[in-house]
């Protein structure tokens, strides 16, 4: 039975941060085009300047605020919407909504709450409740006590027998974790955290470090029709972060039995739970036995959720959001590019996608390295092929450790040092693992010491063995197939071999040994799909076919990093939407699963491949874009692809090398746009940076207008307009000034505005920013209507952007960052008094 709503109130993810990129506004983007087919008025709740999803909606539906219990109060006190879906905001949402429901709030404004009833969501957000459930249906979770002496201890471990962790129960928020294999070790672990706890008690629990962790994410109708998406094994053991462990999708070493142990216990927990739309539910599954236990559940949209449905092909938000509002799967009529079928299918692969995390230590140094039960990863990026091996090179090259070499090397590494990061893992592990191969430890032993699966190591070692022949054999036809068959890219064996790529080319056309691209759809060739979502493969039969239509390629930024990433994400979605409306069909190529980028309704095709020059150029070749968009300061690849003369390259913001400066500093900035000889005036902006700080690399924040700008402002705009040499300068550019705070300003430098900023130029000035370049780069810009909507009017109200740091996450000392640490950012307005 469906629900009948004309209201709904989405609650946005929020700034992104460590754990959460911008997967969550793509769930959000996603649910908001399956919402728009019901006729539902969309309000949403979010303050991440970087949200595709609040363009999208009318402006006048959109809560720019901070998305938390008290501000959702007021929203639904003013809107009185029918229902609330928190799932595509992640845990903070879920949280709030659980709130809403204990607080009595939902029941008397009548307002549902989509996905999970709150009866069921308790059982959720409460850790001793979730347990309880999970007894209750025969699902195992691991055994915990509290105790206040020796003998309580030894009472739990004969119970539950060795290893047990030991933690202090401190209110200092100690972290320490003591693994005990024995009465000894366990006598000193409690000595020593009885002595750290004020409260003189201790947690002991049931270790399962070491067993393997999988993810299993499935869908589920109201009418207890359920459907697994994908199962996902990660590489590392429990005991390393699901996020900083290297994941396959499908899962690689469960034998049949295991996995459909699984997949049945994750079908029990959602019908336990009432979940209606999607459930991600995590596993420790023993390496010795069948014996697991359920480690974690989150019936809502996560990092791994959106991995399943990359994975697959599967419309998981677009099917989920039917779901919630009480569709049955076979009730929900999927868009045209799938079968009529798929909806209550579940998804068959026919590659292999493997996902490897991208960490901030270069930009964040005093950042304990070593991998464990703390999530350091700030992005990730996928590499999919026919083979592990394939998927495994192509996901390390998109990681992009070096971007020259094809394996990188850690061979300076002393055998002390490899063995101690094989037992505690740095953010390079994968590179030891292939080391220690290469000094000839054998796969027994690097099993025993990582407890990572013998599986992989086989894999790792025959990549290691085709790199040697590749090596051995240059130039020939031979290693060029081999090469290939295993992943190694055109640019990689250009590299390898210090040769042009041409060459590399040229080969291919004379062995026939030309790229093909395979379509990544959930059927496995089943039903006749159209996903348009494709990877590349050397095989006989390319499932991709050109455009006959003019065309575009946007390149994407990959994986996400620290610094402007998740701007330029948004950055990039919003060029894809600027050519679609110019007319263009529009080819995104990416890598990052979480990218809103590579949500499907905002291209008309997918290239899941390396952002490396030889991936480029293959996808052009084939292709053949009328124009290529590329988005972000990427200098080294811009410079590279510059070099073809025939391609048409836009670069989007231009290179912030050609900035100039008499010194790097600024308090205050005008923006302008630039068109031909005309200079129009955007804004005047402040930043607002702790104790006033003025070097250009720490000036992450933003406030709009500028202080006194009811002073200072019309003087400082007809400088700026007076100093800019429109035969140097187009598109839009501030010019920077210090002051003293005495109205008296001295430019200090001009530069492109920045991928940030001109994020929060759009969300300030109402002007999508990104849309008026693209329109001004491919010559139809309507300067006309822009002069009539940049009208000087007096200012109602203020803008300021503050960057969000991940400091504290990291257990980093730092408290100011640069803008090269910055992992995402709140955007708040406040209204001048009158």
């Amino acid at each position: 039975m469906t629900i009948d709503i004309k209201k709904v109130l989405l609650l946005g993810g929020g700034p992104t941060n460590i754990g959460h990129e911008n997967e969550l506004d793509a769930a959000a983007f996603e649910r908001l085009m399956a919402l728009k087919k019901t006729g539902a008025k969309i309000i949403y709740v979010d303050n991440n300047p970087f949200s595709v999803t609040s363009e999208e909606i009318q402006p006048a539906n959109v809560y720019v605020q901070e998305v938390n219990f008290q501000n959702v109060i007021n929203i639904i006190d003013k809107e009185k919407p029918d229902a609330i879906m928190a799932t595509q905001g992640g845990l903070n949402a879920m949280q709030i909504a659980w709130q809403l429901a204990e607080s009595g709030i939902l029941a008397s404004n009548n307002i549902s709450l989509l996905g999970i009833k709150p009866a069921d969501l308790r059982k959720v957000i409460d850790n001793q409740k979730l347990r309880d459930l999970l007894t209750e249906i025969d699902e195992k979770v691991i055994a915990s006590k509290i105790v206040a002496d020796d003998d309580e201890a030894m009472d739990f471990v004969r119970e539950v027998g060795f290893p047990v962790i030991v933690k202090p129960m401190s209110a200092s928020h100690d972290t320490s974790r003591f693994i005990c294999n024995n009465t000894d070790e366990l006598e000193d672990a409690l000595d020593v955290s009885f002595k750290r706890t004020y409260i003189k008690r201790c947690s002991i629990e049931q270790s399962i470090v070491g067993y393997k962790e999988i993810e299993m994410v499935g869908i589920r109708d109201a009418n207890g029709n359920k459907i697994l998406i994908s199962g996902m094994e990660d590489m590392d053991p429990i005991g390393i972060h699901s996020g900083d462990s290297i994941i396959f999708a499908p899962t690689q070493t469960l034998i049949n039995e295991e996995y459909q142990a699984l997949r049945t216990a994750t079908f029990r927990i959602m019908d336990a739970l009432n979940v209606t739309g999607t459930c991600h539910v995590q596993f420790a599954q023993s390496r010795t036995d069948a014996n697991y236990f359920v480690t974690k559940v989150s019936p809502f949209f996560t990092r791994n959720t959106i991995l399943a449905a990359k994975s697959t092909g599967y419309p998981l938000t677009y099917v989920s959001s039917f779901l919630e509002l009480g569709y049955n799967l076979t009730e929900i009529k999927l868009p045209s590019k799938y079968s009529k079928f798929l909806a209550f299918m579940e998804p068959t692969m026919d590659h292999v996608v493997v996902k490897i995390p991208l960490w901030p230590f270069r930009d964040i140094t005093d950042v304990d390295q070593h991998l464990n039960t703390l999530m350091k990863s700030v992005g990730s990026t996928i590499g999919v092929g026919r083979t592990v091996e394939e998927a495994i090179i192509k996901a390390m090259h998109s990681s992009q450790f070096s971007p020259r070499d094809i394996l990188p090397s850690v061979s300076k590494v002393n055998d002390d040092d490899v063995i101690n990061q094989l037992i505690h893992p740095l953010a390079s592990r994968i590179l030891i693992l292939m080391e220690a191969l290469r000094r000839g430890f054998s796969i027994d032993e690097l099993s025993e010491l990582t407890q990572i699966d013998r599986f992989y190591f086989y894999k790792l070692n025959q990549l290691l063995r085709a790199q040697d022949y590749v090596v051995n054999n240059p130039l020939s036809p031979k290693s060029v197939e081999i090469g290939h068959k295993y992943g190694f890219g055109d640019g990689m064996l250009a590299e390898l071999w210090q040769v042009n790529i041409s060459t590399i080319q040229r080969m291919n056309h004379n062995v026939k040994n030309q790229v093909t691209y395979k379509a990544i759809e959930p059927s496995a060739g089943e039903f006749m799909e159209a996903t348009n979502i494709f990877y590349s493969s050397y095989e006989l039969e390319n499932e991709s076919k050109p455009f006959a239509e003019k065309s575009a390629l946007v390149i994407g930024r990959g994986g996400n990093q620290l610094g402007p990433n998740s701007a330029a994400d948004y950055y990039t979605a919003q060029v894809l939407i600027s050519l679609h409306k110019a007319g263009y069909k529009t080819i995104i190529m990416n890598t990052n699963p979480n990218a809103v980028s590579l949500t499907p309704q905002l291209s008309d095709k997918e290239y899941i491949e390396p952002i490396q020059l030889g991936n480029i150029l293959n996808i052009v070749d084939l292709e053949k874009p009328d124009i290529v968009f590329l988005p972000g300061n990427r200098h080294y690849l811009s410079e590279q692809l510059k070099q073809f003369e025939d391609l048409n390259i836009v670069v989007l913001p231009p290179d912030q090398k050609v900035a100039t400066y008499n010194q790097k500093k600024a308090t205050t900035a005008v923006d302008l746009f630039i068109e031909g000889d005309e200079v129009l005036p955007v804004a005047t902006i402040s930043f607002v940076g702790k104790d006033q700080r003025t070097d250009l690399r720490l000036i992450n924040d933003y406030k709009e207008p500028m202080d006194h700008w009811q002073t200072d402002e019309a003087d400082l705009i007809a400088d700026a307009v007076k100093k800019v040499d429109s035969s140097k300068w187009q598109g839009l550019v501030q010019i920077l000034y210090n002051t003293t705070g005495d109205s008296n300003y001295e430019m200090t430098g001009i530069w492109p505005v920045r991928i940030t900023e001109t994020a929060f130029l759009t969300k300030t000035t109402g002007i999508n920013w990104v849309r008026v370049l693209v329109r001004k780069y491919l010559g139809i810009l309507d300067m006309k209507s822009l002069r009539e909507q940049l009208t000087p009017t007096q200012h109602q109200r203020s803008s300021t952007m503050i960057a969000k740091f991940p400091f504290r996450e990291l257990q980093s000392r730092q408290s100011e960052g640069t803008t090269k640490q910055e992992v995402g950012s709140a955007i708040s307005f406040k209204n001048f008094e009158s």
